[in-house]
């Protein structure tokens, strides 16, 4: 084997080196650079210092394969677009004092097929001298084929003194379409599968007494029993989209929405929810509150 004390002599330097940095320090306060220092130049000494084992001691090994996928390849299908009809931003503060922005935002999936795979919807600030910032990204639940859905999120950004027309919402990251049915299993054509929408509609909407708010209800006829989760929309008098945000299982909590799933039977079923004055935005009609749903995909 070839001598290796051209690689010895320079790691007792440097082991030495790193023990005079080590007696310096030790007085002095602890600092995060000088530890850091320290332990880095003796891991340099024992990487230089250490030499590999000789060809007879490397044992061999089996190279394992690749795990089976679990489930089909939803990126298999179709790569699409969904289109976006129409958004709006508008700012609120909520019950606790925070200053928040609500976005409400109208998808449209256009094609034959299901879209068990939706891209993203990307919310980018915009400056006066036009460059702009990726703000925060949101992802649709599946869509059922030619089918309109209507969103509501709550922007967890900070915009920064950015107001809200200088928001706009695109989408950067790819859809995708339903395989082809043809070679999946029929537990896999379950997974691609997203169940029809249920239709929904506003019946009435009364203020509360206590807590300052609304209680809103909604009649959903759905084909089959399902999860979903609603969000609501706000237009102003003349029908323009001003915002929208999910409606959660406890509407007057700090995070609405977290927790806003709900199941709805086959046929038609009445249901309310609670909606807290604090999360309407200015300029809201009441009478123009939209309540759309979401699904979680198959059933």
């Amino acid at each position: 084997m070839p001598s290796t004390s051209w690689i010895s002599a320079p790691a007792r330097r440097l082991r030495g080196f790193a023990s005079r940095i080590v007696r310096r320090t030790a007085p002095m306060p602890r600092l995060p650079f000088a530890v850091a220092l320290a332990a880095c130049a003796a891991a340099l000494a024992v990487a230089v210092e250490w030499q590999p084992l000789p060809d007879d001691g490397i044992a061999d090994v089996t190279e394992l394969g690749t795990a089976p996928a679990l489930g089909p390849d939803f990126t298999a299908g179709r790569q699409v677009e969904f289109e976006i009809l129409e958004y709006g931003f508008s700012p609120v503060v909520d019950e606790l004092g925070t200053p928040r922005v609500i976005l409400g935002v109208v998808l449209r999936n256009p094609f034959d097929a299901d879209m068990p795979t939706p891209g993203s919807l990307d919310v980018w600030a915009v400056a006066e001298d036009g460059t702009e910032d990726d703000l925060e990204s949101f992802y649709p639940n599946p869509i059922p084929a030619d089918t309109t859905v209507q969103l509501g999120f709550v922007l967890s950004a900070a915009l920064f003194g950015t107001p809200v027309e200088n928001l706009r919402l695109t989408s950067r990251e790819p859809s995708f379409l339903a395989p082809d049915p043809e070679g999946l299993t029929e537990e896999e054509q379950g997974w691609t599968f997203v169940a029809p929408l249920p239709e929904v509609s506003v019946i009435s909407v009364e203020p509360l007494l206590s807590p300052d708010g609304y209680r809103v209800h909604y009649r959903v006829v759905s084909a089959v029993e399902q999860e979903i989760r609603v969000s609501i929309i706000f237009r102003n008098a003349d029908g323009v989209l001003i915002g929208g945000l999910p409606a959660g299982q406890d509407p007057f909590s700090f995070d609405l929405g977290s927790a806003g799933w709900r199941t709805v039977g086959e046929g038609e079923s009445v249901q309310e929810l609670d909606l807290h004055a604090a999360w309407i935005p200015e300029g809201a009609d009441l009478d123009r509150i939209e309540i759309g749903p979401r699904t979680m995909g198959g059933v």
